[in-house]
């Protein structure tokens, strides 16, 4: 799908991009020979009510096997804050599944301005630690579906309207369900930084176009439930969805050969770990509801002078 381009190129312009239910942000990567039994971490805490807390540990397989990754039961998995009297809490694994969550019947919620540190031990003694800071998000205030005038009001985009925080240093993901499922492959990846609009409200930002020609390969159609999600994310986390952007695009006749994913997660053997800990504010946009109100050209959300 061509979606992740378009709104590459648009985001550039709008936000200087240098650029996860459970599973949120699973999105398959190249792996090499090198990267055999390495382990793989899927992790984060956020900011919402329940199911806030999540890590899936998996070790890798050579690229040239079809089989599921194999998954790393029985670890020791705790998260800990730097409150003034620190909150820790030991994850529960999921069956045999190498999905850890909170133990039934306990909140730990993430709390803006906390660090929170993840902690791993592996059945073979390895440890593995990743450390985030929880940025507050601003407030998720509009979230549009409309025809674009990129591509001449053929195709649908889902727009965003908010607030940008002051101060330089802050980066953004935006998650998008549809009809409830998350859109997680790397084409659907939207994510940014503030460089170049720190401090300004964000009108109409495509945060994705549907650009398909065909009916059968387009994502949005009448009746669909859209559902916005304006993340907090770190620069670590920036950093790799942008690597896993890269990794999604690569493989043209000129593209330069990607490099390895970035990850903030460290382990005591000095093996490279693949994956992230993220720490992140939510703010949930309005629902929308798609019928032929939809399908007019945007209406611009920029005030009159």
């Amino acid at each position: 799908m061509k979606t992740a381009q378009i709104i590459k190129g648009i985001i550039i312009l709008l936000f200087a991009i240098v650029a996860f239910t459970a599973c949120e942000d699973v999105v398959e990567v190249e792996l090499n020979d090198e990267d055999i039994d390495l382990i793989a971490v899927e992790a984060y805490i956020n900011t919402k009510a329940e199911n806030n807390v999540y890590v899936k540990l998996e070790r890798t397989l050579a690229v040239n096997q079809t089989a599921q990754n194999p998954v790393i039961s029985n670890a020791v998995v705790q998260i800990s804050d730097n409150a003034d009297s620190p909150n820790t809490v030991t994850l529960e694994e999921q069956g045999t599944t190498g999905i850890y969550m909170l133990p039934a019947g306990t909140n730990y919620p993430g709390v803006t301005g906390r660090t929170y540190t993840l902690t791993i031990t592996t059945p073979d003694g390895t440890v593995i630690i990743g450390e985030e800071y929880l940025q507050e998000v601003e407030t998720l205030d509009t979230v549009k579906v409309n025809l674009s005038d990129r591509g001449n009001y053929e195709y649908l985009g889902i727009y965003i309207n908010s607030q940008e925080t002051p101060g330089l240093g802050h980066y953004y993901k935006w998650d998008i369900y549809l009809n409830g499922e998350l859109l997680n492959d790397g084409e659907d990846l939207a994510f940014a930084s503030d460089e170049l609009v720190d401090g300004n409200y964000i009108y109409d930002m495509l945060v994705l176009l549907d650009w398909e020609e065909e009916e059968e390969d387009k994502i949005l159609h009448l009746g669909d439930t859209v559902v916005v999600e304006q993340l907090s994310i770190s620069e670590a986390a920036y950093e790799f969805y942008w690597g896993l952007s890269d990794q999604a695009w690569a493989g043209g006749p000129f593209s330069v050969p990607p490099a390895n994913v970035p990850s903030n997660l460290t382990s005591s053997d000095g093996k490279r770990i693949l994956g992230l800990f993220s720490a992140r504010d939510i703010s949930v946009g309005n629902t929308v509801i798609i019928d032929d109100s939809n399908f007019t050209p945007l209406v611009s959300s920029v005030p009159e002078i």
